[in-house]
């Protein structure tokens, strides 16, 4: 069986999709399937025995690419993205320009051209709009990555969909009310975590847990609070200011990641564009994150307690909001990320174990689900001949 890999791409440079890309690919060759992918020039994906193609990502806001790009870098360093309202996948996919229609239009004709130069038996759609449509559009059974976030029924903005289905009634194939509609009309759903993280239950959806099945032990001592809040959450200048003022007299060591500067190291506070969140994270003792889902599973496999602040985006929200449910975590609202409140919660989850605990369960049964070896099982027993 052939399967082409699809994931989303975008300007924000968000690792979440092509990560989980590279996990569902490795899985499917164990699997003995045949792998293909669809990457831009960018994306440093490598795997032996895998198919490159041609795919190119969106401007944001479908801007010319120069002046897009631009804005984008400058709304990011500024902070200007973090007060923006994200109130559905729907309305991400237009300010990223996904679903502009000179972008579907050209990602659309790439990816069938991908689709017959790889004899294509199967579309695997990593939160991949173009992907969904040109499957379609070449009567190939697509699989698409879900969530309980990007239910039609949880939150869309119908008023984004107008180029979606400009594209669909040029292919001949049916409109939708909402764009998210192209995830229900998929072959099968795949969602990477469990039952009571995503609570849902519709016809031909599996979960899996998490894709990740190898957690590293964790320290004998936890000795120090890990933060990322990803692009544009919130100004890195303030966030520095805050965190520095929070734990400046702290025993623990400060790691801030995804700061746009050369390695830096001041008092217990250490500040670099990127750590070694594999070596980091087993001996975290609070993560302190923005509420990707990436790093809200990354935190529970290693049972750290979490202090989510997920700015003004929708399915951020909804994650928080999860963590903050079942106990492993506490949600603080981005009007609340001050230093006295962010040092208090985190005194709050130092000092009280049953965060720890609440996470480690959470974590187990995310791994008892198999990840990406179970979501190459239910495909292969659906599509093999």
């Amino acid at each position: 069986m052939n399967i082409l890999i699809v994931p989303m791409v975008a300007t924000a440079g968000t690792s979440g999709p092509a990560s989980r890309a590279r996990l569902f690919a490795e899985a499917f060759q164990r699997k003995g399937m045949n792998v293909a992918i669809c990457t831009d020039e960018k994306d440093n994906f490598n795997l032996p025995g895998i198919k490159r193609h041609s795919f190119s990502d969106p401007v944001p806001l479908g801007l010319p690419e120069l002046l897009g790009r631009h804005i984008y870098a400058m709304a990011d360093r500024l902070g200007v993205i973090g007060k923006k309202s994200v109130h559905s996948f729907e309305e991400a996919l237009h300010l990223t320009g996904t679903a502009s229609y000179a972008y579907l239009k050209h990602s659309i004709i790439e990816i069938q051209q991908a689709i017959k130069d790889f004899a294509t038996d199967v579309l695997y759609a990593e939160f991949s709009i173009p992907a969904l449509i040109a499957a379609k559009a070449e009567g190939k059974p697509a699989i698409a990555s879900f969530s309980f976030s990007t239910q039609p029924s949880y939150a869309s903005t119908p008023r984004y969909a107008k180029d979606v289905n400009r594209v669909l009634a040029e292919l001949k194939l049916h409109p939708v009310s909402s764009t998210l509609d192209l995830f229900l009309s998929a072959t099968m759903r795949i969602i990477p975590t469990s039952q009571e993280l995503e609570p849902m239950d519709i016809p031909n959806t599996y979960f899996v847990g998490s894709l990740k099945q190898e957690v590293h032990p964790a320290a004998k001592k936890r000795n120090c609070i890990l933060v990322y809040m990803d692009n544009g959450a919130i100004a890195q200048r303030k966030l520095l200011q805050t965190i520095e003022k929070a734990f400046a007299n702290s025993s623990l060591e400060v790691y801030v990641a995804g700061i746009a500067t050369a390695p830096m190291t001041a008092m217990n506070i250490h500040i670099a564009q990127k750590f070694d969140f594999a070596n980091l994270l087993p001996r975290t003792a609070v993560f302190i994150n923005h509420g990707g889902q990436n790093s809200i599973i990354d935190g529970l496999l290693n049972s750290v307690p979490q202090l989510v602040c997920p700015g003004k985006v929708f399915e951020r929200k909804y994650n928080a909001q999860s963590i903050a449910k079942y106990g492993a975590g506490i949600f603080l609202d981005l009007k609340h990320f001050r230093s006295s409140e962010v040092a208090s919660a985190t005194k709050r989850l130092l000092d009280d174990d049953s965060y720890r605990k609440h996470a480690k369960a959470l974590a187990n049964s995310l791994l008892a689900l198999g990840g990406a070896n179970t979501a190459a099982t239910y495909i292969s027993n659906r599509f093999s001949p």
